[in-house]
């Protein structure tokens, strides 16, 4: 069975050992990386992985946001070229069939717009699977409450009539 991850990485060169080590143990067909903190010139590598990657740097210079998708080349993949300032990349994979992975970031500080997100939905081929750092908070995904973002969330949810891969449980994990 084929194995997606998504974590929240809070910087790439601190946590590549880790991420090294998953990838030894589950063989994930690709991890949805959020906040890899990588500069356009910073070098990266995962061996047997390629690494799609939307990096992002603030005013003062730092890498902030961004996303980043190592995908192993033991499985057929493409790129798929999406039009959007949204923090997101997406692939189709052969799976058990060919499948669209999209990961996709939501800064909590940055609003986004509805339309943002319905365009997106009509760029990726279906099937498709979006996994990501959304910050948005709502009891259908383990949270105790709802925050505007949240809300936004089910509504995206309910309008594309997708659904919500989630088993009421908490979605966030602080180490």
């Amino acid at each position: 069975m084929a194995c997606l991850v998504l974590w929240n990485f809070h910087g790439f060169r601190s946590k590549v050992c880790h991420i090294k080590s998953l990838m030894y143990e589950v063989h994930p067909v690709c991890i949805a990386l959020q906040e890899p903190y990588l500069k356009p010139a910073d070098i990266a590598k995962i061996k047997c992985y390629s690494l799609l990657r939307i990096d992002n740097e603030n005013e003062s210079g730092r890498a902030s946001g961004e996303v980043a998708l190592p995908v192993s080349h033991d499985t057929l993949s493409f790129v798929i070229t999406l039009h959007t300032n949204l923090q997101t990349v997406a692939i189709r994979v052969l799976l058990s069939n060919l499948v669209t992975v999209c990961t996709l970031y939501l800064p909590p500080s940055t609003n986004v717009n509805d339309r943002d997100l319905d365009r997106l939905v009509d760029e990726w081929p279906t099937p498709f699977i979006i996994i990501g750092d959304f910050n948005g908070h709502n009891p259908l995904w383990g949270s105790k409450n709802t925050n505007p973002r949240g809300r936004q969330i089910e509504e995206f949810i309910n309008t594309h009539s997708l659904c919500l891969l989630n088993n009421g449980e908490n979605t966030y994990f602080h180490q």
